[in-house]
């Protein structure tokens, strides 16, 4: 089969069109994750973030007209490498052997040495490919196609990066009586103080994620820092759906210096435009949460142990509601991928990808 790749800017309304349907073609309901409104803003540079980068879009077609693959380059001025993301594209090597190379023949116009990814655009919208454990994302979670590695693979790409989440049944009674670590009492005796958010303190607790996110985040892969009103933009949606007992907020001499927060599991209903069905999905499942989604981590690193401390207090209230979790996303090699190792079920692993350039 032949195929030809086309870039396309936000004027081209066909192209806008076939680039949006694609993953609608390649995914089952329970599976897509994508959010068109959000693909489309990036694609016309007025997404909140867009000012940070430009992007160009790219689609593969057959000699029907027929597209296959997609994709999005993002070229950041500071940056020494390209990013790809929005990859989506059929199980067929030439399609994205075809979209690649458009992909690369950008980065070096652009005079990047590299291009890496799966990155959407930004760190703070989505990167990483999962490579195991396929069939029901859960929320938050980057999800693709079990074949996409295979396709990077042949195109070039080698692993930069690698990631797990952990997989947790139900907590036993002892792990949530508060006995199986000390680290929490010890903590609360020193003068810490663990709080859970409330509707009422949500919006000044976000506001003091961003700071500690901003510093314990900084040296994580692809990430670009922005401003807390950028922030704050972003992530003030989630005081819709979480569970203030599962975010938790720590606090020495009054000062913020730690924080995890939780979701419940809503799997796909929170991407893309909420229907009524959807609605009904999400207030069921906040309502009676069997499984929680524990996404964020952030310990200033002067307060080593506090991680685990406030891992103990949400492990209590799993316990009391009888909830299994997945511990999401983490840097293989980190200490947090190691908490309650006892208790875990299984794991899922997510990569990323880059290949040099040639100018």
């Amino acid at each position: 089969m032949k195929y030809t790749a086309k870039r396309f800017t936000a004027d081209d309304r066909k192209e806008v069109a076939e680039f949006l349907a694609l993953p609608k073609r390649l995914y089952s309901g329970k599976e897509l994750m994508q959010d068109r409104k959000e693909e489309e803003a990036l694609i016309r540079g007025t997404h909140i973030l867009s000012g940070y980068f430009r992007v160009f879009p790219m689609i593969v077609t057959d000699g029907h007209g027929h597209t296959a693959a997609r994709c999005v380059v993002t070229i950041y001025p500071d940056r020494s490498c390209a990013y790809f993301g929005f990859f989506e594209c059929e199980d067929d090597a030439g399609a994205a052997r075809v979209l690649f190379e458009c992909a690369e023949a950008v980065a070096a116009e652009q005079g990047k040495d590299s291009l890496t990814g799966p990155v959407d655009c930004s760190f703070w919208i989505r990167y990483r490919l999962k490579t195991n454990n396929f069939g029901c994302p859960y929320t938050g979670e980057p999800y693709n196609n079990d074949y996409y590695e295979r396709l990077l693979k042949e195109c070039g790409f080698d692993v930069c990066g690698e990631y797990i989440s952990n997989r947790f049944g139900r907590i036993p009674e002892e792990y949530g009586s508060g006995r199986y670590s000390k680290r929490l009492p010890q903590f609360i005796k020193k003068g810490y103080e663990l709080r859970s958010t409330t509707d009422e303190t949500f919006d000044r607790c976000l506001k003091e994620v961003y700071s500690l996110l901003i510093e314990v985040y900084s040296d994580f892969q692809t990430y670009s820092r922005i401003t807390e009103e950028e922030f704050i933009q972003m992530y003030s949606p989630l005081k819709r759906i979480i569970d203030h007992s599962m975010v938790k907020m720590a606090y020495y001499k009054g000062e913020p210096v730690g924080f995890f927060v939780s979701v419940p599991d809503f799997g796909n209903a929170v991407r893309g435009s909420i229907t009524p069905a959807k609605l009904l999905r999400i207030l069921k499942t906040k309502k009676r949460c069997s499984q929680y989604i524990l996404l964020y981590l952030g310990i200033r690193p002067e307060h080593k142990g506090l991680g685990r401390a406030l891992a103990d207090i949400l492990c209590q209230t799993l316990a009391d509601n009888q909830a299994s979790s997945v511990g999401a996303l983490i840097r293989a090699g980190k200490v947090n991928g190691s908490y309650f190792r006892e208790l875990i079920e299984g794991q899922y692993e997510y990569r990323l990808y880059s290949k040099g350039v040639a100018a």
